[in-house]
């Protein structure tokens, strides 16, 4: 069985821009960004605590990425985030 487990809200956004995507509208409770060569928006409900992995899955298709690409990404981000403490 595959590493499909949800991660925080709030890291979501800080890869979506730290991969150059811009926060575009809010719809109803989804949050809408355009990210650069993506052929559609990344949507998903900041108002939830986690995204779920099919969410996940789903958005990063749209951004040419996966969710090993998005996992070792998460991992990095917390260990530099764990310096800065």
């Amino acid at each position: 069985m595959g590493n499909y487990r949800p991660i925080k809200t709030t890291i979501w956004v800080a890869f979506l821009l730290a991969h150059g995507c811009k926060y575009l509208r809010t719809t109803a409770s989804h949050d809408h960004y355009k990210c650069p060569d993506c052929f559609r928006t990344i949507t998903h409900r900041e108002k939830d605590k986690e995204i779920p992995a099919a969410h996940l899955r789903s958005n990063l298709n749209s951004m040419g990425y996966n969710l090993k690409y998005l996992y070792d990404w998460v991992d990095n981000y917390s260990k530099k985030n764990k310096k800065r403490k």
